[in-house]
């Protein structure tokens, strides 16, 4: 990892940021790689939203606290993170504020999300999303970041499930960033690797979900179970 300057957006995140510095979190990810980016500014990928990293279990409960308080309500909840947005009486006092999302500390697995900065972004799948925001002026960042940044390269550094890897490579090639076919081996490479129930089981439950969920109109769908099974075999290795 290295430091290097940021270049733009600080402003809208500035009230996040002291929040984070006085709460033990910190802000990485797709913002701060916004933040980072070499390229022309007019040539740099907005960030939807601004993943905070809380580095501890009662940093994030506090961090939620703190951002209630704020003016801003939970829209949406899972096991990994929690996404807000300005409550109707706050509108207009946090428009300016990008969408902020908790992450909630976890270890499972390979699956990092808490400790220091340092072991949260080397747990990052793409070099180009190893950035933290670690001072007004400077982004911390992977080695590759600027390279694969300003040349719009998918590097893939880790792959916790090579589907939802694939996934995730879909979703910034339709971005504009582009993944060498080298980088796509290694996601079949990691599929074979697998062990024969975790590929069978893979295969079962994506079946299974392509008939929608269980109901009354349609008893052979995917139960909850099967689908927290899901969700849980595309987090963890």
């Amino acid at each position: 990892m290295k430091t290097i300057p940021l270049r733009r957006g600080f402003y809208e995140i500035s009230e996040l940021f002291t929040l984070c510095q006085k709460l033990n979190a910190t802000i990485c990810g797709g913002y701060a790689r916004y933040c980072a980016s070499p390229r022309p500014s007019a040539k740099v990928l907005p960030a939807g939203d601004v993943d905070l990293f809380p580095h501890s279990e009662d940093a994030s409960k506090n961090l939620l606290t703190a951002l209630l308080v704020m003016g801003f309500e939970i829209v949406h909840e899972n096991h990994v993170s929690i996404s807000m947005k300005p409550n109707k009486d706050n509108e207009e006092k946090l428009f300016h504020i990008p969408t902020p999302q908790i992450i909630k500390p976890v270890i499972e697995g390979a699956i990092v999300t808490l400790g220091t900065t340092e072991e949260i972004l080397e747990n990052f799948d793409f070099t180009i999303v190893r950035a933290a925001i670690v001072s007004p002026t400077e982004v911390m960042v992977d080695d590759d970041f600027e390279n694969d940044e300003a040349h719009g390269t998918l590097r893939l550094k880790n792959i916790h499930c090579p589907i939802s890897s694939l996934l995730r490579c879909c979703k910034y090639a339709r971005k504009g960033y582009f993944l060498r076919p080298a980088e796509a081996l290694k996601l079949f490479i990691d599929w074979s690797d697998r062990g024969d129930d975790y590929r069978n089981r893979m295969i079962e439950l994506f079946t299974a979900s392509s008939k929608g969920k269980v109901g009354e109109n349609n008893p052979d769908g995917m139960t909850q179970q099967e689908i927290d099974e899901l969700e849980a075999l595309l987090r963890v290795d």
